[in-house]
């Protein structure tokens, strides 16, 4: 149980709860556009807007994982003892 825990990401946790969350989001809207729109203008819209929401999902992901969060909190810290 203990290598169970030591081998738990939070960050994993939080991109699958983030990624849950925009799957939802985004599958609301498309569906409310599909259903309720009439013609094709919609679904055309519906197609743009989650290709554009995938695409800008994606960009979000890849420049958080860029981030130093780990080095920025300990830097915070070191500052706040100094004082």
């Amino acid at each position: 149980m203990q290598s169970l825990i030591s081998n738990f990401h939070i960050q994993s946790i939080i991109f699958v709860i983030v990624l849950g969350f925009f799957i939802w989001y985004a599958f609301s809207i498309i569906y409310h556009f599909i259903r309720f729109g009439i013609g094709i203008t919609t679904k055309i819209l519906a197609l743009i807007f989650f290709i554009g929401s995938l695409f800008l999902f994606t960009t979000s992901i890849l420049m958080y994982s860029q981030i130093d969060w780990l080095g920025i909190i300990k830097s915070i810290f070191n500052n706040f003892k100094n004082y």
